[in-house]
């Protein structure tokens, strides 16, 4: 009886086994088959990726090339800018002096001051003005050049006061300037003259090496 037991169990689990296992090796199968299709998805990924990474790089530096292009071209259009108004200052520049020279010389009361430099120098200067034409206009040649971050600084320097400043000018390598230069002030008749080579920093008084010198006297 147990013996008939025991067999009839046996015949039972080998039963569900054969019926389970064909179910079981579906679903092996089955995840087998998802798990081959998530690497698949994953490869191509990879490679669509790797291709997008490529175009962008090569669209990035085409972008950058064209960007150095245009900043290259920017970078001449300034520099040709700044030479055209440069060109357009010095001939409005060389109006103004022209005019005002013209004012001076034909004024009733032109005077004229001839410049030194204090040391021995092959400096020299002249001033000419007008005070009904309200102008005056310096001469001068001879200069050292004038450096980096350097002007000649004109100052009007009375008998007792403050020194007043004139006007700033440049010195080239032709050594010469012509500057058009504000009057003294009023009520100082008999000043002294003194362009200075000095930094272009503001100042409120001649510090630096003096260039020129001249003595305004009155009625001259």
């Amino acid at each position: 009886m147990e013996h008939r037991e025991a067999s009839a169990r046996i015949e039972t689990t080998v039963a569900v086994e054969e019926a389970t296992g064909p179910a079981r090796m579906r679903r092996v199968g089955l995840w087998q088959a998802i798990a081959g299709m998530a690497i698949a998805i994953a490869i191509a990924s990879l490679i669509v990726t790797i291709e997008i990474s490529k175009a962008l790089s090569r669209r990035t530096y085409y972008l950058n090339r064209r960007v150095a292009a245009l900043n290259t071209t920017v970078r001449t259009l300034k520099k040709q800018t700044t030479v055209v108004q440069r060109k357009l200052g010095s001939e409005r520049e060389r109006a103004t002096v022209g005019e005002t020279f013209e004012k001076i010389l034909f004024a009733p009361d032109l005077r004229t001051l001839k410049l030194s430099p204090p040391t021995k120098s092959s400096a020299s200067g002249i001033l000419a003005m007008s005070e009904s034409a309200n102008a005056a206009m310096l001469e001068a040649s001879g200069l050292a050049p004038s450096g980096d971050s350097e002007v000649y600084r004109i100052w009007w320097v009375p008998k007792h006061g403050a020194a007043v400043w004139a006007a700033d000018f440049l010195v080239g390598d032709d050594r010469s300037a012509t500057v058009p230069v504000d009057l003294p002030p009023r009520g100082q008749r008999a000043p002294t003259i003194e362009i200075t080579l000095q930094d272009e920093a503001y100042a409120e008084d001649p510090w630096g090496p003096v260039a020129l010198r001249g003595h305004l006297a009155p009625g001259k």
